[in-house]
């Protein structure tokens, strides 16, 4: 079978080209083949070659110190770009549920696809897009079908990661897992102890994000694999989330994760303790956070609008209360949506005689919720004479 070659092949064929004219083996490889295939959007091209890793440092400029050199995989800059280039290899045992302890290199391509996790990611592709499918990924694509290479147990016992990846790809592509491949995620879900929490995030997420969301976490539910998700134990009601929800395919991270949150029923401090057993970033934690406390409100202040801010539009996209979607414009309409838009600051207080110190932030409060309730303007001279007001009425001096 060929494969229409997308601009992003295209690009990175001089590296194929480099290695060839050198001897040697090289092809594309892995998701974006597949995708390629889909007629999916191609993000990271991969290259797979017999060439050692020394043996490409003599024909490249490559990364200093790369992570996955140990492992065989170079980073490689050519016209500009830069693209993992991976020797053919074979994994040692795997001690830790998680990497294999050594790698040897081969020179036989089969065997470096043989390694992978699915059929539907163990594809290859020269620069002629020339597919190479050593273990019918192509019928599994056409029947839309999760299944591993190989004997499932054995390729979850190696990377207990590629459960989690099972129903990712199942809710990114609305895909089935196969039985088999099913049935040994359960066997071997126990293994998930040893994956780190970023990892778990990072699949999940994409899990979130899918088309078919509901499936995959009703089937993990079902497993018991959600039992070794982070923070699972503080979700009261597991069946109802993990069983009744229902995703809208967002790209958003935000999103993605208010609605699920909104929908376990977590708060305040549950919220909190949850939010932190997930290795994410303070940003999309505090977007969340205050995404879950605006959405808790039945009739929102102005103060809580602001306070909200921008995740007003996350929290509305999450839930898709088009009854409240009043809230974007009442945000839209308020007088000043940061506190740098406030027509007066520090200095401003110390020009009128107020001294430097904790009074500031009182008194820049005060103005900011006087401002935003439009009790007063937001203008210097009128922002001026009620700091003086402030000032005075907090004991400070004397009239």
């Amino acid at each position: 079978m060929i494969i229409e070659l997308t601009n992003e092949f295209k690009e990175a064929i001089p590296v194929l080209n480099c290695l060839e004219n050198h001897g040697y083996q090289a092809y594309f490889v892995g998701g974006s083949v597949r995708d390629a295939i889909l007629r999916r959007p191609i993000h990271d091209v991969d290259i797979t070659t017999d060439a050692l890793p020394n043996e490409m440092k003599r024909i490249f400029k490559t990364a200093d110190n790369y992570a996955g050199e140990k492992h065989g995989t170079d980073l490689v800059f050519l016209n500009g770009k830069k693209y993992e280039v991976t020797t053919f290899r074979i994994d040692g045992k795997y001690l830790d549920n998680r990497h294999p302890k050594n790698v040897s290199f081969t020179k036989n391509l089969k065997e470096d696809l043989s390694r992978r996790d699915f059929t539907i990611n163990a594809f290859a592709m020269n620069q002629e897009g020339k597919l190479f499918d050593y273990f019918s990924g192509l019928n599994d694509l056409k029947k839309k079908i999760i299944r591993t290479v190989g004997d499932a147990k054995q390729r979850f016992s190696e990377d207990a990661l590629r459960i989690l990846r099972a129903f990712r790809f199942s809710s990114q592509l609305d895909f089935k897992i196969e039985e088999e491949t099913l049935r040994a995620s359960q066997m071997i879900k126990e293994n998930l102890n040893d994956i780190a929490t970023e990892r778990i995030f990072v699949e999940f997420s994409k899990l979130l994000a899918g088309k078919n969301p509901q499936r995959s976490l009703r089937q993990m539910y079902d497993l018991g694999i959600v039992d070794f998700l982070p923070g699972h134990e503080l979700i009261t009601d597991q069946s109802d989330l993990f069983r009744n929800y229902i995703g809208i395919q967002s790209s958003s991270h935000a999103i993605n994760w208010t609605r699920f949150i909104f929908f376990s029923n977590l708060r305040e401090s549950s919220l909190t303790k949850y939010l932190g057993s997930w290795k994410m970033s303070n940003q999309l934690k505090k977007q969340i956070f205050k995404s879950i406390n605006l959405l808790e409100k039945d009739k929102p202040s102005k103060l809580d609008l602001f306070d909200a801010g921008l995740e007003i539009s996350i929290a509305l996209s999450a839930i898709k209360r088009d009854d409240r979607n009043n809230l974007l414009s009442d945000y839209e309409n308020l007088a000043i949506h940061d506190l740098s838009e406030l027509d007066i600051n520090g200095i401003d207080l110390k020009n009128i005689g107020i001294p430097v110190g904790p009074i500031y932030g009182k008194i820049i409060e005060d103005l900011k919720e006087k401002v935003i309730l439009g009790k007063i303007n937001n203008n210097k001279q009128r922002l001026l004479k009620e700091a003086k007001d402030d000032y005075i009425n907090m004991g400070t001096i004397k009239k």
